[in-house]
């Protein structure tokens, strides 16, 4: 083809006629495989802009008006105008401005993509794969002190292919769908051997709230699907014995996951969790009606007034407080604070309301624990603004609403292997 041809056919490319969900839906499937190369922030964006210009070109933005999506949005206009208006810092006032590409993403997966059970289904595989992936790659650094790609364990901690800890919550945070749905899919034996994997790898990690996060998952599903209490109540003393063997085998293991856990519980305010939780709540005692400003946090923790830098062994101040309700009340105030409150009650809400149209699928019931778990005011985590611990969280609020969608709610048990393909999307492809 001659230059001349290749700059004819440029010209007559018309955009308008592009399939955006088809370039989207790779791209927001492989959303956990992403987490393994870091680049989620690739897939939460492209996905985001896609769905945006796909809404521009149909003209329908009628997602923007869902509660749980308006109330972040709120949240992400009143945190950023906080921000610009109070001496912001550089990284600050960018932060504030570009995670509303977060909630899009999720908006995106609920109304856009998931809603077909293809794209259900081929997240359910990858979610599978990536975690198998890391819980192997767990096993293997245990086993050798490095893992595939050569990185050493982080102290007694390990990594994958991660520079610091955060393999083991990053598990736990996922395992719940994608073993439910071997289970659902009729691999019962495949789905049991894949969650204990789960639970062994967070366990290895020495992950002390991926490991309680994993733990309190499996009984909240137990509680939500009842034809999996049976199942549990016979495993549970089988992993029982197994962790206990391997913690007694290993006692810096016992050290790091059992008595330290307890210790931090017993004497909540003397440790790091307890020193950094007093001075996030002595700055909102200070600014309790607007907070600090979006990634001032760090900033103003270390003032004087707020106590030494150190205490004891422990730095008083770390780069968020380590709770997201925390944190939102620390930058944004009590008004902040009100609005991911009333994002977290619609959301859970929307779910609520579309639970007994999903009575019966146990993907369903892996999400909502894990959605749960995920807002649960009292858990110590990661900051809000991290791209690695957030996407996940997006990634189970967008995949959870995609069955509060009318076409959705269904039992995917009913969708054997061979059928699974068909799409029941009604959502326009545009």
């Amino acid at each position: 083809m001659s230059r001349v041809d290749r700059i004819a056919g440029l010209r007559r490319f018309d955009a308008s006629r592009l399939d955006l969900r088809a370039l989207a839906t790779p791209i927001a499937v492989a959303s956990p495989v992403a987490l393994i190369v870091s680049a989620q922030e690739f897939v939460m964006s492209a996905v985001a802009l896609l769905f945006v210009w796909r809404s521009w070109r149909a003209r329908d933005f009628a997602w923007a008006r869902q509660g749980w999506f308006a109330a972040l949005a709120t949240l992400w206009a009143y945190a950023l105008l906080r921000t610009l208006l109070g001496a912001p810092t550089g990284a600050g006032a960018s932060t504030a401005l570009h995670w509303i590409h977060f909630p899009i993403y999720a908006a995106a997966l609920a109304n856009w993509i998931l809603p077909d059970s293809r794209a259900r289904r081929l997240l359910l595989l990858a979610s599978v794969a990536a975690l198998a992936f890391f819980a192997a790659d767990c096993l293997l650094q245990f086993i050798f002190g490095y893992d595939i790609v050569g990185r050493p364990t982080y102290g007694p901690r390990l990594t994958s292919v991660f520079g610091k800890p955060g393999v083991g919550i990053e598990i736990a945070w996922l395992y719940l769908p994608a073993s439910l749905g071997l289970w659902q899919m009729g691999r019962k034996r495949s789905a049991a051997l894949f969650a204990a994997a789960c639970l062994l790898a967070v366990l290895l990690t020495g992950d002390r709230m991926g490991l309680l996060l994993a733990l309190a998952g499996a009984l909240l599903v137990g509680a939500l699907a009842r034809e999996l209490r049976k199942p549990l109540l016979i495993g549970a003393p089988i992993i029982a014995l197994v962790v206990s063997g391997i913690l007694f085998l290993r006692p810096a293991l016992y050290e790091r996951q059992v008595a330290s856990t307890m210790d931090v519980v017993e004497n909540l305010d003397q440790s790091s969790y307890g020193i950094i939780f007093s001075s996030a709540l002595a700055i909102v005692e200070d600014h309790p009606l607007f907070g600090v400003g979006i990634h001032k946090y760090q900033i103003a923790c270390l003032d004087e007034r707020y106590g030494p830098p150190v205490v004891g062994l422990e730095p008083r101040c770390q780069g968020h407080p380590h709770n997201w309700y925390l944190q939102w009340l620390a930058e944004t105030g009590i008004i902040g604070l009100g609005l991911y409150g009333a994002f977290a009650a619609l959301a859970l809400g929307a779910v609520w309301r579309s639970a007994a149209a999903n009575r019966g699928n146990l993907v369903f019931a892996g999400l909502v624990a894990s959605l749960l778990l995920r807002l649960w005011p009292l858990s110590a985590g990661t900051g809000f603004f991290s791209s690695w611990s957030v996407e996940p969280f997006f990634l189970i609020l967008g995949w959870t609403l995609a069955y509060c969608r009318p076409e959705a709610a269904r039992d995917d048990a009913t969708l054997s292997a061979p059928s699974a393909h068909v799409s029941h999307g009604a959502t326009s492809g545009v």
